[in-house]
């Protein structure tokens, strides 16, 4: 697609996420891939048409947008309509520089050098400091976080470049880790956000209109409740209330206890948008076209509204 007219940055960077400690590899190499994507004439974005390749992608184009370079997005056939894992293999393009982003199972958590031609965003393994006793725990990047570092070298106080990045925290959100038990990427981005502005993190009973999803067994009628007294409770009677809510969903659902605590206690809320980002993201999965050729039409057009508004979803 043509790149739309640059408008001047605006505003001081935010925190960049390149800052954050454990994660100077992934900086390193996203400086360097920058540098790369700066030397090209034009930049192809490639990748199949995913929400989650769709959010890393989107970290890229916001910055060729603010930069007003040219480049084309090239989205290919979704995951889910694939017989087999998409690989690692990228179709060159004469004279462009290739930003592919490839996640799932057949990509590698590890970072690939950048060459003149080709950035290759795959999830990437990184070590983290938490808690008070600085515990070091380990994990795995999402592409589109890596995006992100790249994204704030190429254009660090860029306003599109600033709209979409709270999206990685979505695409971190659902990867397997929480699953499994405790997800310390996720956590990092999430108190990194937080800390800069970029986010607020909310109770269910704080954000600015009741989530459409609720974790499965929560009755909507008791969270309306303790919402409506919320700001009266004290912190003891909070706890208590909120796990009285809870508790049928824990008992219920085969949600993991970790994310479960996450979509209760800690979602990630951008100022000025109705729903938070977890509610959107479970929208927007909810409104995949069954066709394979509406699909990839939906995910660009998806991926406009990041652009546009710093938005997964819009309610109807």
């Amino acid at each position: 697609m043509a790149h739309l007219q640059a408008t001047p940055p605006d505003g001081p960077p935010v925190d960049p996420l390149s800052g954050i400690d454990g994660l100077e590899q992934a900086a390193a190499w996203a400086q360097q891939a920058a540098a790369l994507v700066l030397d090209a004439s034009t930049v192809v974005l490639d990748g199949p048409g995913d929400l989650d390749d769709a959010i890393a992608l989107a970290q890229i184009e916001a910055a060729l947008l603010d930069l007003g370079r040219p480049y084309r997005r090239r989205l290919t056939r979704p995951r889910r309509f694939l017989n087999a894992p998409l690989g690692l293999n990228v179709e060159p393009e004469p004279g462009a520089c290739i930003v592919a982003v490839r996640d799932g199972p057949d990509a590698h958590p590890t970072t690939q050098a950048p060459s003149d031609s080709l950035v290759m965003l795959v999830p990437v393994t990184a070590s983290v400091s938490l808690g008070r006793d600085g515990h070091v725990r380990h994990g795995a990047l999402a592409p589109s976080v890596t995006a992100a570092m790249v994204a704030e070298h190429l254009a660090p106080t860029g306003h599109r470049v600033r709209r979409v990045r709270a999206l990685t925290l979505v695409a971190q959100w659902r990867r397997g880790a929480l699953d499994a038990a405790f997800d310390p990427m996720y956590t990092v981005l999430r108190d990194h956000c937080a800390g800069d502005g970029t986010v607020r993190v909310v109770s269910l009973a704080e954000t600015d209109a009741v989530p459409n999803h609720l974790p499965p067994g929560l009755q909507r009628a008791l969270l309306g409740r303790l919402r409506r007294s919320w700001s009266r409770l004290d912190l003891e009677s909070r706890a208590r209330g909120m796990s009285e809510v809870v508790l049928p969903s824990l008992l219920e659902s085969g949600t993991a206890t970790a994310r479960l605590e996450e979509l209760v206690w800690h979602r990630p809320s951008v100022p000025g948008q109705a729903h938070d980002l977890l509610d959107q993201a479970t929208s927007a999965d909810l409104e995949l076209p069954d066709a394979e050729d509406e699909a990839m039409v939906s995910m660009s057009r998806r991926m406009d509204l990041m652009l546009r508004e710093g938005l997964l979803h819009v309610d109807a």
